[in-house]
């Protein structure tokens, strides 16, 4: 049985259904599982939840969870789990790989290993995951924690963010801080807390904002560079202060503006900049300067 897995793993590989990562990970485990009988472990792999209740054993690890059409279920915790139909999970839902193409809630906690989005997400609770990829709508009412976070879609998080590496190109709405290693943003977005990170990327699409921005090497620009991003060429960033080591700024207006170097570029409107070196453009405006 175990030699019928493993085809079974390299074939979703070699597909591009799971990534090598999680393939290391899944043949791991099943390499050294030894307690489960070859009927146990068929009843569950080949398991498919189509019902309107589902009944999910809370005290074991599932391998694959699958939901379409509308389904409701409660306390997930699986292997692998789908969503492609209208789902509404009552409680928490973990998984070490998901993928959802339609529209599903979680009124509880989510710990994904690695999630892809393509639909609409919603979860009400806390969310942790090594790797999320967000193509869809998506919601967050508690806080999440991540290794990596890529944003294509339209994306809202109502609580504090911390993530080693995020990268959004598309709407992106965070209410509360962001604390990130490198943070990457194009296109709209709005941060209403305080975006804190060491390294900051930001080329706003139309009038954007952070309210505060901390970092160590900040840059802003307002061209896209081409292609899809030729719209965004006339953006702007809108902020209260922003504080660094090495800073850039394009299109910017700001109060404060704050670091060791500092160059405002075109199209800036600064009200005070304190730094130890700084270099002003000359079509950009800056009230007041301050040797630090």
């Amino acid at each position: 049985m175990e030699k019928d897995i493993l085809k079974k793993l390299e074939k979703r590989l070699a597909d591009g259904e799971i990534t090598e990562e999680t393939y290391k990970e899944i043949k791991a485990r099943f390499e050294n599982q030894e307690k489960m009988s070859h009927e146990e472990f068929e009843e569950e792999e080949e398991e498919e939840l189509e019902s309107e209740q589902i009944p999910i054993d809370v005290e074991g690890k599932r391998k694959r969870v699958s939901l379409s059409g509308a389904s409701k279920s409660s306390n997930i915790n699986c292997v692998y789990f789908s969503s492609s139909g209208s789902s509404k999970i009552e409680g928490y839902l973990q998984a070490e790989e998901a993928k959802i193409s339609g529209a599903t809630k979680v009124e509880g906690d989510a710990h994904f290993g690695e999630v892809n989005a393509s639909g609409s997400l919603k979860v009400e609770g806390k969310t942790k995951a090594n790797k999320m990829y967000l193509y869809g709508a998506s919601k967050f009412e508690g806080t999440v924690k991540a290794r990596y976070i890529e944003s294509k879609g339209a994306s809202k998080f109502e609580s504090d963010l911390n993530v080693d590496d995020f990268s959004s190109s598309g709407a992106l709405k965070i209410e509360k801080d962001v604390t990130s290693k490198t943070f990457t943003a194009r296109g709209a977005f709005k941060i209403e807390g305080t975006l804190k990170a060491h390294e900051i990327m930001l080329t706003p699409g139309g009038d954007s904002s952070v309210t505060n921005i901390i970092g160590g090497d900040i840059l802003v620009e307002s061209g896209g560079g081409g292609g899809l991003f030729s719209m965004f060429k006339r953006g702007a960033l809108n902020t209260e202060s922003i504080k660094g080591d090495k800073v850039y700024l394009e299109n910017t207006r700001a109060k404060i503006v704050e670091g060791d170097e500092v160059k405002i570029g075109p199209g800036c409107k600064i009200d005070l900049v304190r730094a130890r070196s700084v270099k002003v453009h000359e079509s950009a405006s800056v009230d007041r300067k301050e040797k630090l």
